[in-house]
């Protein structure tokens, strides 16, 4: 056995470039050089454009269940809630947590973690008492308002409004489980790259992987279509259609996966097997 640990694994996401060279090729600006004579690396409006493109195409991705863009974090401690009433809730954002009466940040003594710099909202909640290695019990979302109530060993509901997450706030301290809507992060230009004195023009970081399993296609037309609004040309509705239709055979892959439920004939009740069923299925 070699001593020396193997080298990490990558990912085998396309990267940028091609994307880019897919989408010249669909604009007809690869003629001279697949690197373009208009949407090359170099031109200031690329790395714009190319942004707006992978924003878009998460965000349909996103609008039809994208399994890649729900993620979950837990925050374990939270502050105990430091006023009795019923109408102060509790605040939690990506800068502080407020208990009522004070701030707690990142940086307080002890720190309190926020949502990652990735969450867009939350999609459910779960909480337990913080050192009791329970089960998290879920939350009920509050989409009309936290129901005033005295304050109690737990939150049991929250609500979302300006960009913040409003508790009840709790008499002990509580963990959090989140599901959250999430995004990727865009593309910066080398010149926005910490360390990197960037070029003039700045270019395109095309040696970056595109962190989605084969959307080489659907991104290069997402890519397309915005290059094509912006010179005003009559294939930019048709390239939008089809980059739509690549997303959603993106999406089948996690279509597939979700269908993929045990199909099981339940036994008639009264028939002295109804116990054994559900004993084999872990209730």
């Amino acid at each position: 056995m070699s001593p020396i640990p193997p080298p990490p694994a990558i990912a085998p996401y396309d990267m940028l470039e091609s994307v880019l060279n897919l989408a010249r090729t669909r604009l007809n600006d690869a003629i001279q050089a697949i690197g373009g004579d208009i949407l090359t690396d170099t031109q200031p409006f690329t790395a714009t454009m190319t942004n707006s493109a992978w924003r878009k195409m998460q965000a349909y991705l996103a609008n039809l269940g994208y399994s890649k863009y729900k993620r979950k974090f837990f925050a374990i401690g939270m502050p105990v809630t430091a006023t009795t009433d019923p109408s102060q809730p509790n605040i939690w954002n990506w800068t502080y947590f407020f208990d009522g009466s004070s701030y707690w940040s990142p940086s307080s003594n002890p720190p309190v973690p926020v949502p990652p710099s990735d969450f867009i909202c939350p999609l459910y909640m779960k909480e337990r008492q913080t050192g009791s290695n329970s089960r998290f019990v879920p939350m009920r979302m509050a989409p009309d308002g936290l129901i005033e109530n005295y304050k109690k060993p737990w939150n049991g509901q929250f609500e979302w409004k300006n960009d913040s997450i409003y508790i009840p706030g709790s008499t002990v301290s509580m963990d959090f489980e989140v599901e959250y809507a999430a995004y990727d992060a865009d593309f910066v230009s080398k010149a926005n790259i910490l360390g990197d004195p960037g070029t003039n023009p700045p270019t395109t970081p095309a040696n970056m992987p595109v962190p989605i399993m084969r959307c080489q296609s659907c991104f290069a037309n997402y890519l397309a279509a915005e290059c094509a609004a912006g010179r005003d040309d009559m294939d930019a509705p048709g390239l939008l259609v089809d980059a739509e239709k690549d997303a959603k055979l993106l999406m089948n892959n996690d279509v597939k996966l979700k269908q993929r439920t045990p199909v099981q004939r339940r036994p008639y009740s009264g028939r002295g097997n109804r116990s054994t069923y559900w004993g084999s299925q872990g209730y």
